[in-house]
């Protein structure tokens, strides 16, 4: 690298972020930060969410990380990072989203439900709703939800594959399992997201949702996961409320190390922006319906309401956002 450039790197905020909702909500707080605030140059580091090892040891200033549950395991030393407590993590702010792990069958599947998969060793093909790397780059297991899930079942990501079938990454657009549902080549839709679009197209196709075990969720608690549900009518096929795991909320995050400065200018940014990063965050998709091109518009935000109660992080915060909580009388 350039050693004017490795100087503007060095000397700037860095902030890892996501490609998605948290990408969109950067843009816009950082914006801020940099042009009217801090004026400070602000380094997105991409794609780096939840990279909490890389915050402990300053090598990032602030960090996204999704769900809310792993700022919480990374302090505290649990799922991934047993043992590994990261004691200097400081929270800034959580954003909002609702968010559930969802299970779907099509209507076409033979499968009553995950039990019948660890008995019968069927070649299930299994889409699964994460991001093809996350967890990988920081050493950690691609796909831990879906893991713990099938653990509690009684069969591993390895023994669908050992019986024949296989499992894939999927995004959340709402074409993501299109062509898949067409060709009846897929058996089991399973992930987060569970306001995005794809599963609006899922539920569409007549898919079946499934509940998550109570015996199965108390072994999901256990390994430091919490419970949510799915409420009826959230999805056309849901006609009754459904036992899931929790995948809420985004958290920024930091050490407690970070300058005082830099936090409280960020945790006021966000407070008095509130609006500018709820509309910055809504992102637009469209389609073309045949065989007239008439465009088929998606809005889709990451978050899921208003940014408010967003002191509520469930890890410590950070001195400095604790202080301008304090004086705006939110504490």
């Amino acid at each position: 690298m350039d050693p004017k450039l490795a100087d503007f790197v060095d000397k700037s905020i860095k902030i890892g972020s996501g490609y998605s909702g948290s990408y969109s909500m950067t843009r816009t707080l950082c914006r801020i930060l940099s042009e009217r605030v801090l004026k400070r140059p602000i380094t997105m580091v991409v794609p780096a969410p939840n990279r909490l090892d890389w915050v402990a040891e300053g090598l990032l200033d602030l960090c996204w990380v999704v769900p809310r549950r792993a700022a919480r395991w990374a302090y505290e030393g649990l799922g991934p990072a047993k043992g590994k407590a990261l004691k200097n993590l400081r929270a800034i702010a959580r954003f909002p989203q609702d968010d559930r792990e969802m299970i779907a069958l099509p209507p076409y599947s033979k499968l009553e439900g995950l039990e019948q998969i660890a008995r019968d060793k069927p070649p299930v093909r299994v889409a699964i709703r994460v991001n093809p790397a996350v967890g990988r780059e920081s050493g950690e297991e691609w796909a831990p939800v879906e893991r713990a899930i099938f653990r509690q079942y009684g069969f591993a990501l390895e023994d669908i594959e050992a019986w024949g079938g296989k499992y894939w990454s999927v995004s959340t657009d709402f074409t993501a399992v299109e062509e898949e549902i067409k060709g009846r080549e897929v058996d089991l839709v399973i992930g987060e997201a569970s306001t995005q679009p794809i599963w609006k197209n899922v539920a569409g196709h007549g898919f079946r949702f499934l509940a998550v075990g109570e015996s199965a969720m108390a072994g999901m608690e256990r390994e430091g996961f919490e419970r949510n549900i799915i409420p009826a009518g959230f999805l056309p096929g849901i006609d009754r409320p459904l036992l899931s795991v929790d995948e809420s909320d985004f958290l920024l995050m930091t050490r407690a190390e970070a300058e005082d400065e830099l936090v409280y200018a960020v945790a006021q940014v966000i407070d008095r922006n509130r609006s500018r990063i709820e509309q910055g965050a809504v992102v637009v998709q469209f389609a073309y319906n045949q065989p007239l091109p008439i465009p088929q518009l998606v809005h889709r935000s990451p978050l899921t309401g208003p940014i408010t109660e967003q002191w509520k992080t469930g890890v410590p915060l950070h001195r400095a956002a604790e202080r301008y909580y304090k004086e705006a009388g939110y504490l």
